[in-house]
């Protein structure tokens, strides 16, 4: 499965190490796959009559969580009750889903219209709706440097309104990309959080206080940092529990030392060093 990578503009290498990549990224807590749950489905919706907006609030805001992005957005049309309701229920966004069949493996295979589209529909719902978004997936877009100001944007946006899971993968060409932008730090509420196909921001300038006081769990695939650059991420994370690497782009030094941290792995990475520095919780550590 090539999860929409396109074999002619890839070679071998980065192809595996994305495909590993997304094998890996979290299982969104929604689906696009809905299930009949009674056989008479069918006749009722031969019905005029709208009776699901006569149930209590609560419940629709029970469907509204099991809805993905686009679905749920579409419910605001029926009625100004549902656009608050909308507005109300906290916000899972996985841009596959905006795509036409809604699934990861028709992710578009190389930038143009498609990519472009879901990406204007994911700038779109984040300024739409207030958050907070407890799980964003994004891993259709083709980021390049024109895009620069819409990554500070999307993520100032997360930053305000509160994200608790981040999945990014950007599909450059070549490997490994755009810098992420340093208000990356600004996602204070971030528990879990996956990067791939990206450079890591330069933490040499950034304000005292920035940093992840939330975050437990680190995956960083196809990703190009500095030694410094990682000591610094273990030191402003004081709750991290699982640290892991997948195929990252550039040699590393890694020293750990976190006090949190109960296991690390790095997995087809280039590595000069790993020097278990002051890691009191650590339990496993796996390289290979």
């Amino acid at each position: 499965m090539l999860h929409g990578l396109a074999p002619e503009t890839l070679n071998l290498h980065s192809q595996t190490m994305l495909t590993f990549l997304y094998s890996f990224l979290p299982k969104p807590p929604v689906s696009t796959i809905a299930r009949l749950r009674c056989d008479a489905t069918a006749a009722a919706a031969a019905e005029t009559a709208d009776r699901l907006s006569r149930l209590p609030d609560d419940i629709l805001r029970r469907v509204l969580s099991c809805l993905p992005a686009k679905d749920g957005a579409r419910t605001t049309v029926l009625s100004s009750r549902w656009r608050g309701l909308w507005r109300s229920e906290p916000l899972v966004l996985v841009d596959t889903h905006l795509l036409s069949r809604g699934d990861a493996e028709c992710r578009p295979a190389r930038a143009g219209a498609v990519s472009r589209a879901v990406t204007d529909a994911v700038s779109a719902a984040l300024k739409a709706h207030p958050g907070p978004f407890p799980f964003v997936s994004l891993t259709c877009s083709f980021m390049d440097a024109t895009d620069r100001r819409v990554l500070a944007r999307w993520f100032q946006i997360l930053a305000t309104k509160g994200v608790d899971e981040l999945v990014f993968v950007n599909r450059p060409w070549p490997l490994p990309g755009l810098p992420l932008p340093s208000s990356l730090f600004s996602c204070a509420s971030l528990s879990r959080l996956c990067l791939g196909a990206w450079v890591f921001p330069d933490t040499t300038a950034l304000p005292r206080g920035a940093g992840f006081p939330n975050l437990r769990e680190l995956v960083l695939g196809c990703v190009v940092m500095k030694d410094k650059d990682l000591e610094f991420l273990l030191a402003v994370s004081p709750v991290l529990e699982i640290l892991a690497f997948h195929g990252s782009l550039a040699s590393l030094h890694a020293r750990i030392s976190n006090q949190s941290l109960r296991c690390a792995q790095f997995c087809l990475s280039i590595l000069e060093e790993v020097a278990v520095v002051n890691a009191p919780s650590l339990e496993r550590l796996f390289l290979w």
